[in-house]
């Protein structure tokens, strides 16, 4: 069996994006699937018609959606992958399959688009209740961070981090939180030249070319060295989704910031119920870092429960897509 994969994430250098491709890869080689061909993320397919029209055929191409699917009329790039499938279909004559997205706040005219994906599965409960309401079928699985199991290494922890924001401007106040308390603060991206292009966004390419200058060329960008670097720490403060995935499944307790959707929020309630871990960012400089405490016994089993059921679905899921790719497909996907 022979797939494609689009929105390609490694390229960003963003530790979360590579540990969900790696797991990506990982899954698909499981059940015999080969990766012919990847459509990097970021780039607006519809600018490159030939190009796919050209590229070697395959029987499926799976769609990593990466929770940028939500107000899809505002965004060249989600409306991008809203489309994608209507033509994938009428022009590859071949099928897609979203997986790990977040959908939030999209028009009828984006679902419409949705619609022509053969299958939909969305990473947190909030969207999927979004995607029925729109009259579509779709599944929840955890998000791709949670495949295979977590590296439990015991690593003695102390201090507190402080990891940067999707929010340019909450990036800055964390930052400056982070310097006035004398706490060590990262990016969960890590300063490449190909990071950004000079003509699309020349201040950011200029920043990301002195961050890299300066030293970052010498961290790694494996997302295992990420994740050692969170267990040394007794308490993580982020805006990051994907540091709060990484946290949760290696039990490394946290504070959450919203991030540019309620992807946060979605993910905490899925786990434990409520979204009490995480807090505003006008109120960051309220916490008192001595205070707080680590994960509760019972916060424990629902880590452990979800990222067992996480880790079960995942498989599941893609054990299911690789069934259907290989049948005749003449009925409507069925989700188990």
């Amino acid at each position: 069996m022979k797939v494609a994969i689009f929105n390609d994430t490694r390229p960003t250098n963003h530790y979360g994006c590579m540990l969900v491709m790696r797991n990506l890869l990982n899954e698909l080689k499981l059940v015999g699937a080969e990766v012919i061909w990847t459509f990097p993320v970021s780039t607006d397919w519809r600018k490159h018609k030939r190009k796919l029209l050209n590229m070697p055929a395959v029987d499926a191409i799976v769609v990593n959606g990466e929770g940028t699917i939500h107000r899809a009329e505002e965004r060249k790039f989600a409306m991008a992958l809203a489309s994608l499938a209507d033509f994938a279909k009428r022009e590859l004559n071949t099928p897609c399959y979203l997986i790990n997205a977040t959908l939030h706040r999209n028009s009828a005219r984006t679902y419409q688009l949705i619609s022509s994906y053969r299958a939909i599965y969305v990473r947190d409960k909030r969207s999927l209740h979004e995607l029925q309401s729109a009259g579509l079928a779709g599944q929840y699985v955890p998000d791709m961070t949670f495949a295979g199991n977590a590296s439990l290494s015991k690593v003695k922890a102390s201090g507190v981090c402080v990891i940067d924001s999707a929010i340019k401007e909450d990036s800055a106040f964390l930052a400056e939180f982070a310097e006035s308390k004398k706490l060590t603060f990262r990016s969960m991206i890590v300063a490449r030249p190909g990071n950004a292009k000079f003509l699309r966004s020349p201040r950011p390419y200029i920043k990301n070319i002195i961050r890299w200058m300066c030293g970052e060329y010498r961290i790694p960008t494996d997302p295992d060295f990420y994740i050692e670097f969170l267990k040394q720490h007794r308490l993580v403060i982020t805006g990051r989704y994907h540091t709060v995935t990484m946290c949760v499944k290696n039990r490394i307790p946290f504070v959450a910031l919203e991030s540019n959707t309620p992807k946060v929020d979605s993910l905490l309630n899925d786990i434990f119920g409520s979204s009490d871990r995480s807090t505003p960012i006008e109120d960051i400089v309220k916490i008192d870092l001595e205070e707080i405490q680590g994960f509760s016994e019972v916060e424990l089993s629902q880590i452990d429960i979800f990222c067992e059921d996480a880790r079960f679905a995942i498989r599941n899921m893609v054990e299911h897509i690789a069934e259907d790719v290989v049948s005749d497909r003449n009925h409507e996907y069925i989700y188990e």
